[in-house]
């Protein structure tokens, strides 16, 4: 029997290394508000036959419950030994203390005696460098192959290339999971040094770019993966670093390994109650290529873009943050234009701007315009009551009134045309129609309307939004848009820094049919 010093002595050591790992974030998830609820519209992801595979960690081969190690060195500095190169193996060499690789196709595993080189719980920690264009990763719980990608184990994404789309989809960026959680807007860059901290313990994944969070995934008891991935679960085994093009250094490869029987969640983690990301939703439009994006998230009422990290980190759903841009609006002038661009420099978030006044584009800098990833723009603001009146905010029906709601409609669809015809990315709210006709909706939105929009959304390459508040726009209005061939986006609109709901996306996603074509994805910078 263990005595009582030796439990306060395990004890300890378990405490004094959480304090090491420093890594501080808000209290543990409800797993009550991560279970799949069959109201939600999408429990056939769950009964495809193909598409779901049992990921429960069965009993695995016990070679003895470790203590946690000191971090061990997995590279030595000059030499390749303790690792073996597989399909073109002249990729890999060691430059100057580093190790580099080059072109296509090729995987360095490491088949040292560290571990006997097979682990199950780690913390890994790497440096990183890539040349422009560069694709490469890093692979784990993976098995020695002599061609191809590992079937086995996941791929620590490491891309900064400014290339969106890929032949499957949108592609992940540098700290993200390749297919179970994509990261889709990098906060690395090329020509620089990178760390990259990976950590596994259980089922829980957790990943960190530069000391900031970029995926905490646990993996779900039973979680989705197509055929082709079906080797993509948590196991144990040996690391690879890959070569698919460019040129990547990599330095101070480390490994920690950690007990046996560690607790996954030792490190706290963000909550994960009150989105409705159900288990293997986002699973799911990974492995098929949809991106999920929250493109309406306001850095308003305590939202912060920690914490938007935080939310996107343990949702998997990618996050946008944007703040109001007009007169009378937090952001007026260049300087604020410029002060906020700054703030969110270097964020695994893309960065947009919600615009109030019509002549926007007109009165700021085109340089710092380019520097954002997208921009959202409504219909609720319009001229009351004529269009030579002064804007007004529709939302306050205190401040007009509607006489004739038909002759009014027909003037707001030549409002949303103009608004349409601006420069922006996203309408946001389509159809929205303000409190005292919004009753009326069927009748005032005929078809012949819808399509007049839709088809100038198209025209000009604007996505329309399915928001998770509104329930904006209708189910007739989505469907029409779909058969006329839009582009769609995601957005949640905030108000503070609770959690909204986003379950709306992901039934949006299977009552309509969306693919990956059908999806808002801004180009990379």
């Amino acid at each position: 029997m263990m005595s009582i010093y030796a439990m306060i002595a395990g004890k300890s050591r378990m405490f004094i290394g959480c304090l090491k790992d420093h890594t501080i974030m808000p209290a543990p998830p409800s797993r009550e508000n991560n279970v799949m609820h069959n109201h939600l519209g999408i429990h056939k992801w769950y009964l495809a036959p193909l598409a779901v595979t049992v990921c429960m960690l069965a009993a695995l081969p016990s070679i003895g419950a470790k203590s946690t190690t000191p971090p061990q060195t997995l590279f030595n500095g000059h030499s390749l030994d303790g690792w073996k190169a597989s399909g073109r193996g002249s990729a890999w060499h060691v430059e100057q203390g580093k190790l580099v690789g080059r072109g296509g196709q090729s995987l360095l595993y490491y088949m040292g005696n560290i571990g006997n080189h097979s682990f199950r719980n780690f913390d890994l920690k790497l440096d990183v460098y890539t040349e422009s264009g560069c694709d490469s990763g890093l692979f784990f719980h993976a098995a020695f192959q002599e061609s191809g990608p590992p079937t086995k184990g996941y791929e620590l994404q490491i891309c900064n290339a400014s290339r969106t789309l890929g032949a499957m989809g949108p592609i992940c960026r540098t700290g993200g999971l390749t297919a179970v959680r994509d990261i889709l807007k990098s906060s690395a860059a090329d020509k620089q040094w990178t760390q990259l901290r990976l950590r596994v313990v259980g089922n829980r994944i957790t990943v960190w770019v530069n000391g900031q969070i970029t995926v905490d995934y646990i993996q779900p008891g039973k979680c989705y993966r197509t055929p082709a991935l079906s080797g993509r679960v948590l196991s144990r085994g040996t690391v690879a670093l890959q070569a698919n093009g460019g040129r990547v250094l990599v330095r101070r490869i480390s490994i920690r390994l950690l007990d046996e029987n560690a607790d996954a969640m030792a490190l706290s983690r963000a909550s994960g109650a009150g989105y409705d990301v159900p288990d293997n939703a986002v699973d799911r439009t990974a492995a098929t290529g949809i991106p999920v994006v929250d493109y309406h998230v306001h850095l308003r009422g305590g939202m912060t873009t920690d914490k938007a990290i935080a939310r996107q980190a343990v949702t998997g759903v990618n996050i946008g943050v944007l703040r109001n841009l007009g007169n009378g609006w937090p952001l007026e002038t260049d300087d604020q234009l410029r002060t906020f661009l700054n703030s969110v420099h270097g964020q695994p978030l893309f960065v947009g701007l919600q615009v109030n006044d019509r002549n926007w584009f007109k009165k700021h800098s085109p340089d710092l315009l380019k520097r954002f990833d997208y921009f959202l723009g409504d219909t609720m603001i319009m001229p009351m009551p004529n269009d030579d009146s002064k804007p007004v905010k529709l939302w306050m029906s205190a401040l007009y009134t509607i006489d004739d709601a038909e002759s009014w409609m027909e003037r707001y669809v030549r409002h949303n045309l103009r608004v349409l015809s601006e420069p922006i990315t996203i309408l946001a709210n389509p159809t929205y129609l303000p409190p005292s006709v919004a009753s009326q909706y069927d009748q005032l939105w005929t078809n012949q309307r819808m399509r007049q929009v839709i088809q100038a959304a198209i025209d000009n390459h604007v996505a329309l939004e399915i928001n998770a508040r509104s329930g904006l726009p209708h189910p007739r209005f989505i469907r029409l848009a779909k058969q006329m061939g839009a582009n769609f986006s995601f957005g949640s609109n905030n108000f503070d820094d609770r959690p909204i709901s986003m379950a709306r996306y992901f039934e949006a996603i299977d009552r309509y049919g969306l693919t990956k074509d059908d999806m808002l994805v801004p180009a990379g910078q």
